[in-house]
């Protein structure tokens, strides 16, 4: 075990875990992040012998038993002092064997928390791109911690590269289809091309209306499609702070349709691409759902978007690039997409239980740096 468990850590119960059947504690930041990425993995966990201890710093919807740690917040919070205490005692309490946490700040307050046992950090997204000064302090931060780090579970190619750099001595585990989806809800369609000349190009975008989101991008592409005479239709998911902004907009009447948040297979199902417009992501989890339902992905050439399976890729911010990568796919052109049951969340869920065990016994059946 590392440094995760040293350093004053408190007093654990005195017993041995049940590498079999472990008790693993799920921690993010806030209960949203529970319901939106694990239910189902939790379940499949529970399937497998593992008995699974969640916690969150709010409610969540559908983790009833999911226990509030007030202490953990979504952004760094005077609340954060008491974080220490109450991560040991809902470890101590609970039994937990190992702790799989993800979200940026639990993460942070777990692994500096020394809880006495091993703590895997589910990486979504390091909170930067490139190598912007702004962002030296939060590369500082997760350079101290990842000594404190027992295991470490990756979705994009980027950001294993800077684990491979500054965590060397870590096992690493590299998830190539992210958390996984529930593919009987997000079923592979038949093929649907565009029938160019007889029906708009139907164009999606989903997700939070940001800066990192980058709503505009979106808007200007449907302008420049439409100024090539392409008859277009933009339908665009989400809510947030930009969702009123000019530039989330279009003066052009039917030509972006702002739906608000909605459920997206409807829209998945009757468009012809999906656009990824992100200044940077994770591995985003609109695409994989996309690309399981049959739907082609567009986006820029950025981290998280560019290992999407199958994902056709213009230069960051290069819209009239966009734009020829859009009617590209809506014809049919580019790589085919991976079978569905590939992006499913079984295979998430196993791999990373399979690897949390391994953190347990210190016993790594693939190695202590693999990606599956």
């Amino acid at each position: 075990m590392t440094g995760s468990a040293d350093l004053g850590t408190a007093p654990a119960p005195e017993r041995r875990a049940d590498v079999a059947a472990p008790v693993v504690g799920l921690l993010t930041s806030i209960g949203g992040t529970l319901d939106a990425f694990f239910l189902e993995i939790t379940e499949r966990w529970r399937e497998q012998g593992a008995v699974v201890e969640s916690a969150a710093g709010s409610l969540a919807e559908t983790f009833a038993e999911a226990t509030v740690l007030p202490s953990i917040t979504r952004r760094p919070s005077p609340r954060n002092w008491r974080a220490r205490a109450e991560l040991r005692e809902w470890v101590r309490g609970r039994g937990i064997d190992v702790v799989i946490t993800n979200t940026a700040t639990a993460s942070m307050l777990v692994r500096a928390a020394g809880v006495g046992v091993p703590v895997v950090y589910f990486c979504h997204g390091l909170h930067w791109n490139g190598d912007r000064l702004a962002d030296l302090p939060f590369r500082a931060i997760e350079r101290a911690l990842v000594h404190r780090t027992d295991g470490i579970v990756c979705i994009n190619s980027a950001d294993q590269d800077w684990f491979d750099r500054h965590a060397t001595r870590i096992p690493r585990l590299r998830l190539l289809g992210g958390v996984g989806l529930d593919t009987e809800r997000f079923v592979r369609r038949a093929p649907m091309p565009w029938r160019e000349g007889e029906e708009p190009l139907r164009l999606v975008w989903c997700g939070e209306f940001s800066e990192r989101k980058n709503p505009a991008a979106a808007v200007r592409l449907a302008h420049v499609l439409r100024d090539r005479g392409v008859d277009v239709v933009l339908d665009m998911l989400g809510e947030g702070e930009l969702f009123d902004d000019p530039s989330s907009r279009s003066d052009v009447e039917g030509l972006v349709i702002r739906h608000g948040v909605a459920d997206p297979v409807p829209h998945f199902e009757r468009s012809h691409v999906l656009v990824q417009t992100s200044r940077w992501e994770g591995l985003p989890r609109v695409g994989l759902e996309a690309i399981a339902i049959g739907l082609p992905v567009v986006g820029f050439d950025v981290k998280g978007v560019r290992d999407l399976p199958a994902v056709q890729l213009a230069p960051e911010d290069d819209v009239e690039a966009l734009a020829d990568r859009v009617l590209g796919a809506a014809r049919g052109e580019g790589p085919a997409l991976p079978e569905a049951s590939t992006l499913s969340y079984v295979h998430a869920a196993d791999t990373l239980l399979e690897f949390a065990r391994s953190t347990i016994s210190g016993e790594y059946p693939h190695g202590t740096r693999y990606a599956l």
